[in-house]
């Protein structure tokens, strides 16, 4: 992205159909996002003991998955923004490199 900002020829090669590779994708993001959800979940099950009081809590998993997968999308969206206003050219696929600049 940087050299793109100077104004160099700039291309990223990436094989899944979203930018942001496997952090924002599988890793990273999905997982904060889950133990955020599970945080939230064990404050419901032991509220009591803040003195709150709820009654059959339960968690819709599609639902909760449903706005990970919402926020992951976003994010992605925002990656491939940045590549087009720093003009770096996204090319879908696989690369080598072949070493000695050739």
């Amino acid at each position: 992205m940087r050299a793109g900002q100077y104004g160099l020829k700039t291309a990223i090669i990436e094989k899944d159909p979203k930018l942001g590779g496997a952090c924002l994708h599988v890793g990273c993001i999905p997982t904060k996002a889950l133990l955020h959800t599970a945080d939230v979940w064990e404050h419901f099950v032991h509220s009591d003991e803040e003195g709150i009081f709820c009654e059959k809590p339960r968690i819709d998993y599609p639902r909760s998955s449903t706005g990970r997968t919402r926020s992951v999308a976003k994010h992605a969206k925002g990656v491939e923004f940045l590549m087009k206003k720093n003009k770096v050219e996204w090319i879908k696929g696989y690369g080598v490199l072949k070493g000695n600049g050739g």
